[in-house]
């Protein structure tokens, strides 16, 4: 599987990623909500009536909550939607980042005028090459969930810390992520520090800074 992605977040987003990031959750033409795993595959036929399984858009999201028949449908259409609330945020990091890098370049640039001679450029001189300097202002915007934000994030991570206990621990990242986003970062940290050392990766070194930090917000990275 290629994981590439232009963007990766914390919350497990993936911008302008070749895999998708809805895990696996379909929609039936019956109305009905599935999930591929639990999909049985049959031999291929000429002309079929099975209907067709839809990707579930964001707008429906909600509608797969209130209609999912088990917890893990449930998990799969809040992880969707928890991604989802989060797209706006994500548009003011962007924005706020942007902004403020351009601002370092340009006061960069107004310390290292190009000042060669036509004969330097001649020569081939190179003219000097931004690069960020070492301390340069790294912020980002205030993280303000709204009230839908917090009580999906909660329900999300009631059952999670369930599975947990139950040892099913493919999500532990993502509870930790959930604590984290919801200011809980003692109980954050504890998970974390469930992980294995073969499981400790750029994205959790990342979690582990951000809860000593105290900082809730969703973040951006790059592997």
């Amino acid at each position: 599987m290629n994981f590439m992605a232009f963007e990766y977040w914390t919350d497990g987003w993936r911008e302008g990623s070749l895999m998708p990031n809805d895990e696996g959750l379909r929609r039936c033409k019956c109305g009905q909500y599935v999930l591929v795993k639990d999909m049985v595959a049959v031999d291929t036929a000429d002309t079929s009536e099975l209907p067709y399984m839809d990707h579930v858009p964001d707008d429906l999201l909600s509608e797969c909550i209130a209609m999912a028949t088990s917890e893990e449908i449930e998990v799969a259409a809040r992880l969707g939607h928890w991604r989802h609330l989060n797209h706006p945020y994500r548009q003011q990091y962007r924005q706020h980042r942007d902004a403020e890098e351009a601002a370092t370049k340009a006061a960069w640039e107004a310390a290292n005028p190009d000042r060669r001679t036509w004969w330097d450029k001649l020569r081939g001189r190179q003219a000097p090459s931004y690069s960020r300097p070492p301390g340069s202002p790294f912020t980002y915007p205030a993280f303000a969930p709204s009230d839908q934000q917090i009580q999906n994030m909660r329900r999300l991570s009631e059952i999670l810390r369930e599975w947990g206990v139950a040892s099913r621990q493919r999500y532990t990242m993502e509870l930790a992520e959930l604590y984290r986003e919801l200011g809980r970062f003692d109980e954050s940290e504890q998970v974390i520090l469930r992980l294995d050392e073969k499981e400790i990766d750029v994205t959790s070194t990342l979690i582990t800074r951000l809860i000593k930090e105290k900082q809730a917000a969703p973040m951006r990275y790059m592997m």
